[in-house]
């Protein structure tokens, strides 16, 4: 048996069937999440993966500058180790900021997608190897404290680059992929008057309320008698 499979085999027995096979942990399934004690991150996770992978797909409903802050650094390295991605943002509920898909298309190694038609609400990060692939799902989108601080469940699991699950999660990757919109300087400019526009009424709407939690109600005589 190759050597690769048989440690593959282990690290399943491992995180599937019995936790007292002793094997490799990096292709044991891991549950991320932030906490402070010990201290933990899911960023540290991401970043690793995209240190060590010489491909990656990234599918979130959202993405902030915060969430780009924290690994443009690791983004520029791939750069120029030219290493290529491809990310796809959706414009659900119009929360993903302009400015962040402004940051990521300034990558030449990245291609940017944001799904512009439907409910698209995916988190899955997947790291391609040259023998495996690492899919991380679960509910942290691109943003800071989904990462780091926020309560976040995501499984990461490991496959061989022939097996169901790869085929069938970068099949579904590759399909939202391609029916979304290319984000080029054009699209910025237009979705960013979306974007702003959104945050006046939603800025106007909590004024309002305010006001109007501020405003003593005074029943008239009909309600008074009701």
């Amino acid at each position: 048996m190759d050597k690769t499979l048989h440690v593959f085999n282990e690290s399943l027995q491992t995180g599937y069937v019995d936790k007292t096979v002793l094997s490799d942990a990096i292709y044991q399934p891991e549950l991320l999440v932030n906490q402070k004690a010990p201290p933990k991150k899911v960023l540290s996770t991401i970043i690793q993966e995209l240190e060590n992978c010489d491909r990656f797909f990234i599918s979130v409903a959202f993405v902030t500058t915060s969430g780009v802050a924290t690994i443009i650094n690791t983004l520029k390295e791939l750069e120029n180790r030219e290493v290529k991605g491809k990310i796809l943002v959706s414009q659900y509920l119009n929360f993903t900021q302009p400015e962040a898909l402004r940051k990521l298309s300034k990558f030449k190694n990245i291609d940017l997608r944001i799904a512009t038609k439907g409910n698209a609400h995916s988190k899955g990060y997947l790291f391609r190897t040259k023998k495996h692939y690492n899919l991380i799902i679960g509910s942290s989108n691109l943003t800071a404290s989904a990462l780091s601080t926020n309560k976040e469940w995501n499984l990461k699991v490991s496959a061989l680059n022939d097996s169901g699950i790869v085929e069938k999660v970068v099949k579904e990757f590759q399909s939202d992929f391609e029916l979304g919109t290319e984000v080029t300087e054009e699209f910025i400019s237009y979705y960013n008057e979306i974007y702003s526009q959104q945050r006046i009424l939603l800025r106007e709407n909590k004024i309002g309320t305010s006001l109007d939690i501020l405003t003593p109600i005074i029943p008239n005589s009909m309600q008074i008698e009701a």
